[in-house]
């Protein structure tokens, strides 16, 4: 069973943070994000225009792969995106127009992601 994390932009400081997701709340619609050994600490609050989840997967280094990261395939040479498909409920890796399971990113390596504006296969 895999982990449910998530990440997301802190609107502080605007780095990276992961952990558990909790949002929308209260009429603010503030996105919260909090540290994974304690839930009763500091929450973070993110732009929820970047949440994104995690795959479950790492990478070749041992790095967290998420919705929306990045990566760069070295069999390829070509750089996926890792994305949810809703239609066959699975986390996926897209290059122009190919897709294949996101399974296989264990030998790829994060280069950014999709809100990083680094690493983009455009």
């Amino acid at each position: 069973m895999r982990e449910i994390l998530f990440k997301g932009r802190s609107l502080l400081s605007g780095e990276w943070v992961e952990g558990y997701y909790i949002g929308p709340i209260g009429v603010l619609d503030v996105h919260e994000i909090c540290d994974v050994h304690d839930i009763t600490g500091p929450r973070v609050e993110v732009d929820p225009s970047t949440v994104c989840e995690y795959t479950g997967l790492k990478d070749k280094n041992g790095k967290r792969i998420f919705e929306g990261d990045n990566v760069y395939d070295p069999h390829e040479n070509s750089i996926y995106t890792v994305e949810w498909n809703e239609n066959n409920a699975i986390f996926q890796m897209a290059h122009d127009g190919r897709r294949r399971s996101a399974e296989t990113a264990y030998y790829c390596e994060i280069i950014g992601n999709i809100y990083d504006g680094e690493g983009n296969n455009d």
